[in-house]
């Protein structure tokens, strides 16, 4: 069978030498036809788009935005040496007006300015704004600063205490008619009940950025040395995330390819060695980036990895390519034997690299975690073009580009990387009882270091912490109750539910239960339910006297001032409770934190609420904490999941390469060693293991992978014919080694340019999975030759050949 497809692979290379052109320009036009469709590509970031659409978490809070809203609002927190003074004032309103008129997307701008105040009149219920009434004077403000503090519901949710903060809140629409609906999951949605389809109304990525952008402009026109506006929540930081994103990929595509030409120039010192391997690699990320356009898959983060990704895995494995080309061509073979013996030759390999990198990639594909699943859709699909690329591009290039073979200035043995190359396999070799026993060692300090890992989703730390939303975020957390919703939805069951006092009293109770309760870093900060509403609306009616703010005992007259509170004009009631007062929302604000501790907290406050609530009453929590919660309960799920999928996919691929079950799995030993490590370092160092950093271990299985299945080809191959383990080493890193380092030094700068990042979790990933590839290199030109040597002393790799 192997024997068959090098023939063929043969047989390709005397074809793409004879009819380059053709191949060629059929090839360019179908790149050129799928990069018109790169401008479809839509970039998502919010949190809730983490999640497949079927998820039942997201299902709730979709129904949850359609019914009351969106809970993950944009906040600015004003700072000012005198809140209450005119000038101040002034300045607050004019900000408050320009995001009413400015800003698109926006359903409702709350604060001091317009902030409902409900109030009796000769037994008439008016609701108006706070500051209906403009003041004038120095009394009249003080006396609005009086009002102010005096009010529950804008103390702690507009207000500080101490009067030296407040909130201007931008609740952003949940739902647009004017929305793309050309995305990767086009067809699959539920279909919504009411004939229309939820999930494609939704405000996409680009509109909040729209909204975001404009009061982000906002924030710089009015911000001042004694009015300071710092801007943050959920959108501010979507938003953020987006533009790093676009900038990220744009530059690490250029920091790849810069550093991979130099690379190259450096290695082959002739055009040939650096045009045709970056010229492969980029139609190959062109041609990706054409398909996601075309079948409608987004950029989300992880995704902005893609481009310099595969442009090192292109370039690597033209390296293979072009490094056994130029042997033979130097060795006075023509050209069309020199192309169609270096597809003979590596042909194979790179084949059954790049379905194993693709298969192991594959594995994120079913990922719970969206983001991660287009990862295992993306990935793969731009390696097996990559591979395409590499087997028609790479010999017509070759074919096609003048040159002629170099007379060698040393004997290619003589060569430093070679002699580097062959010093490391005869050290395996004559000690490699000391290396299998480092390499053991290694492994159960690393085993020791995997139980240190913790796993974490905290998606405010990715960012600098000099970042402006980062910044704003914490102070929000500090002095607002947090940025973060808890929603609960209290169903009753039966309509007119909530005009029972039994129902209020109960989540009167359960609030003042939750009030300030802290479960590891989360604390329950200001709440807002119908009960608020009905305190305000019964002290009102009651002189505003103190001690009427409370919840009447009779449902009836619940009801009525209800009724009196909706012929008023006030519209706010639409944000609490449905048509039918038989489900009411209940919210409870909370800081930013990591979302491994969401789970506890929600536990708890389900806890309290099953205690409190009467029979027949139910509470089903929602809001960004729990697609939070949900998504951290996703990465989990990811990681086990992708990491032995990635395993069933790859270890039978490398069985069946090497035409030996003991063969193939003793060579997955170096494939899962670097793997160990680099997990071990990761716990020793006290790195979290979230998003980007889970992908870590997969990414290295298929680049591993990749090393070990060229050296085993070779090695198999020569110790076939020799029945010399030393000969097999030293043949198979004298030819197909100096490829191995190439693309190793490639990978590993490849992922190196992510430490440029200014996100935290990127520069992570970079840093942990170069290291794993500079591993995977070392283990196998160390720890496979020594694993073969200890086989042979055994007899096991005899047998294992004759199989």
């Amino acid at each position: 069978m192997r024997q068959r497809i090098e023939r063929l692979l043969e047989a390709l290379g005397h074809l793409a030498y004879r009819r380059a052109w053709p191949i060629l320009i059929a090839t360019l036009l179908v790149i050129g036809a799928g990069t018109t469709q790169i401008g479809k590509i839509e970039i998502k970031t919010s949190i809730d788009d983490f999640l497949n659409p079927n998820d039942s978490t997201k299902i709730a809070y979709d129904a949850f935005l359609a019914q009351f809203g969106r809970d993950d609002i944009i906040m600015i927190v004003i700072e000012a040496e005198d809140l209450f003074s005119l000038p101040t004032l002034e300045r607050l309103r004019a900000l408050h007006e320009a995001i009413e008129d400015d800003v698109p997307w926006v359903r409702e701008v709350q604060s001091l300015v317009n902030l409902r105040e409900t109030r009796g009149e000769d037994d008439v219920l008016v609701v108006g704004d706070f500051m209906e009434d403009w003041p004038t004077t120095p009394e009249e403000v003080a006396d609005l600063r009086a009002r102010a503090l005096a009010n529950p519901l804008y103390v702690d949710f507009f207000l500080t205490r101490d009067a030296e903060l407040t909130l201007v809140t931008v609740e952003l629409e949940a739902f647009s008619d004017v929305y793309d609906d050309a995305s990767a999951w086009s067809g699959f949605e539920e279909e919504d009940p009411s004939g229309g389809n939820a999930a494609e109304a939704r405000l996409s990525g680009e509109q909040e950025r729209e909204a975001v952008e404009a009061i982000e402009s906002l924030i710089a026109r009015f911000d001042a040395p004694d009015f300071r506006l710092h801007g943050g929540g959920s959108p501010v930081l979507n938003s953020a995330m987006m533009r790093g994103l676009m900038t990220d990929i744009v530059t690490f595509t250029m920091l790849s390819t810069g550093l991979i030409a130099l690379f190259l120039v450096l290695v082959f010192r002739r055009a040939l060695g650096v045009l045709i391997p970056l010229s492969v690699a980029l139609l190959a990320v062109m041609s990706t980036l054409g398909a996601m356009g075309t079948f409608g898959i987004p950029f989300m983060p992880i995704s902005e990895i893609v481009p310099s990704f595969l442009l090192a895995i292109g370039v690597g494995a033209s390296v293979h390519l072009i490094a056994i080309f130029l042997q033979r061509l130097e060795a006075g073979a023509s050209r069309e034997d020199a192309i169609a013996g270096a597809l003979s030759h590596s042909g194979l390999p790179i084949v059954m690299t790049g379905l194993t990198t693709a298969g192991g990639l594959a594995s994120f594909s079913v990922a719970a975690l969206r983001p991660v699943a287009m990862f295992g859709v993306v990935a793969p699909l731009g390696i097996l073009l990559c591979l395409v690329m590499t087997l028609l591009i790479t010999p017509t290039f070759l074919a096609i580009v003048p040159m002629r073979a170099k007379p060698a200035r040393v004997r290619r043995e003589d060569a430093p990387s070679i002699r580097l190359l062959t010093a490391a396999g005869d050290f395996a070799l004559a000690r490699s009882t000391w290396v299998l026993i480092t390499c053991a060692a290694l492994t159960v300090v690393a085993l020791l270091g995997v139980l240190q890992l913790r796993v974490s989703f905290d998606s405010l730390e990715w960012f600098p912490d000099d970042m402006p939303a980062k910044v704003a975020s914490n102070l929000l957390g500090d002095r607002f109750g947090g940025a973060v919703a808890l929603e609960m939805v209290i169903d009753t069951g039966v309509p007119n539910g909530l005009h029972d006092p039994e129902v209020l009293h109960a989540i009167d109770r359960a609030r003042h239960t939750l009030d300030g309760i802290e479960v590891g870093p989360v604390t329950a900060g200001p709440s807002m339910s119908l009960v608020d509403v009905v305190k305000e609306i019964h002290q009102a009616l009651n002189e505003g006297r103190p001690e009427a703010r409370v919840v009447p005992d009779d449902p009836t007259l619940i009801a009525q001032e209800l009724i009196l509170f909706e012929n008023s004009g006030s519209d706010d009631l639409e944000d609490v409770v449905d048509t039918e007062f038989r489900t009411g929302r209940f919210s409870i604000r909370t800081p930013m934190v990591d979302a491994l501790f969401y789970e506890s907290f929600g536990n708890e406050v389900e806890r309290i609420l099953r205690a409190t609530l009467p029979d027949g009453v139910e509470a089903n929590l929602t809001g960004m904490m729990m697609v939070s919660r949900r998504t951290f309960g996703a990465s989990m799920e990811t990681i086990m999941r992708s990491y032995g999928i990635a395993l069933l996919v790859i270890t039978p691929l490398m069985i069946f390469l090497l035409g030996s079950l003991r063969l193939g799995l003793v060579a997955m030993v170096p494939n899962l060693f670097p793997i160990l490590l680099t997990l071990g370092l990761m716990g020793w160092t006290g790195q979290p293991l979230e998003m980007f950093s889970l992908l870590i271990g997969s990414v290295a299985l298929g680049l591993a992978v990749d090393d070990t299945i060229h050296f085993m080809h070779g090695f198999r191959r020569i110790y076939s014919e020799t029945g010399s383990v030393e000969v097999a080493v030293r043949s198979t890193l004298q030819t197909t080694g100096q490829a191995l380092l190439f693309t190793s030094v490639v990978l590993t700068f490849g992922f190196l340019v992510y430490l440029f990042s200014e996100m935290n979790n990127l520069w992570r990933f970079g840093l942990f999975t170069a290291f794993s590839v500079a591993m995977a290199f070392l283990a196998d030109v160390l720890l496979a030759p020594a694993l073969m040597k200890v086989m042979a002393r055994w007899s096991s790799v005899a047998r294992s050949t004759s199989e």
